[in-house]
């Protein structure tokens, strides 16, 4: 095999490693839901879709771009993101619609 071939079939398997089994089955996941909220600019959201590091970052990359939030904590281990936001530009609502568009787009 020469070695191009190589690298192009682990580029393949890297990639997929973090992409689930099934796109289908990964939307068939519940939506993403609200685990606590201590603060009223606060909120941790359970994200089934947190595999892996790759997907972690795709994730805050894409919460970065939400109108109004200030900082993301990300607990890939126990699959929870909490978004800081300024509720002057935002709403808690519009802030979790924002995170499930965010999720769905992971490959």
């Amino acid at each position: 095999m020469r070695s191009g071939l190589h690298v192009v079939v682990a580029l393949g398997l890297l990639f997929n490693a973090c992409a689930p089994a099934s796109r289908i089955a990964a939307r068939d996941l519940p939506p993403v839901h609200v685990i606590a909220s201590a603060a009223a600019d606060e909120v941790t959201i359970n994200v089934l879709e947190l595999y892996c590091k790759s997907c972690a970052e795709h994730i805050i990359a894409g919460c970065r771009s939400i109108p109004g939030v200030a900082s993301i904590d990300i607990d890939r281990k126990e699959k929870l993101l909490t978004l800081h936001f300024d509720s002057r530009f935002t709403t808690r609502e519009r802030v979790l619609a924002a995170v499930d568009e965010v999720v769905a787009t992971i490959p």
